[in-house]
């Protein structure tokens, strides 16, 4: 096996990982409402989720994140399932955040993926891209949609959760080796009926198993709100829409 098959399992001392946890990077979301919910940002190693219904921000927040690794000299790899990601917007934002398009615009790779294979594939093309050696972030948008497609319908639920476990491990794997912050957008679903009904997100325990926080965000006008979906903390924060993508 070569030192990259996702099989060969990964040895090393306590004090190497825990001299390696130290050595973790965190990079700002540019909105200081998420940073703290986050504890300060997107760590390396880790993975994230962001979830919330259409037009809550979830790409705007992934655009700007990038941006800020991208300005610390790093690259960064935005996986595309949805065909949502902009270049435009991505210059647009950097302009108005006082960055240099001209200088985050080469060191962000647009991955476009139109099934889970190519998904799972798009994990080994980073490692093997030399322009991403450098790569300190990767954004998934939207991390289940290309699975919700291929195995929909109730029957399909136990395969659709077991392909999207082993992408996610293997993601997991990835990050932690590679010291790469990981962002998934997630879409939401609504379950109960009328004054009962609430969003949930989709994957929902399969994710949880794996990411270090879930982040629900929720918008009235301008205004988005953040929350954390695991219930280890009840405080929601406050942050608005602008040019600038998430204050």
């Amino acid at each position: 096996m070569s030192e990259e098959d996702p099989l060969k399992p990964l040895t090393m001392s306590l004090r190497k990982a825990s001299e390696r946890d130290m050595e973790r990077q965190i990079f700002s979301s540019g909105s200081k409402a998420i940073d703290g919910l986050l504890g300060g940002g997107f760590r390396t190693g880790e993975l994230v989720e962001v979830f919330g219904a259409s037009g809550t921000g979830k790409t705007q927040l992934a655009i700007q994140s990038t941006i800020s690794v991208a300005a610390a000299g790093f690259s960064c790899a935005y996986i595309d399932s949805e065909g949502q990601f902009r270049p435009e917007r991505l210059a647009s934002m950097c302009e108005n955040r006082g960055v240099e398009p001209s200088k985050v615009l080469p060191r962000v790779y647009f991955i476009r993926v139109d099934g889970t294979q190519q998904q799972m594939e798009a994990i080994s093309m980073i490692r093997e891209q030399e322009s991403l050696k450098r790569c300190r972030m990767v954004v998934v948008d939207t991390v289940t949609r290309n699975f919700t497609l291929e195995f929909g319908g109730s029957r399909l639920v136990a395969s659709r959760q077991a392909a999207l476990g082993a992408y996610l491990n293997r993601l997991a794997r990835d990050s932690y080796r590679h010291d790469r912050a990981v962002l998934l957008l997630n879409r939401v679903a609504s379950v109960g009926r009328n004054e009962n009904s609430r969003e949930v997100d989709i994957g929902g325990d399969t994710l949880r198993h794996f990411v270090q926080a879930a982040i629900w965000l929720q918008r009235r006008g301008e205004h988005v709100y953040a929350s954390l979906a695991d219930g280890r903390n009840a405080k929601v924060v406050e942050t608005r829409i602008s040019i600038r993508g998430l204050d």
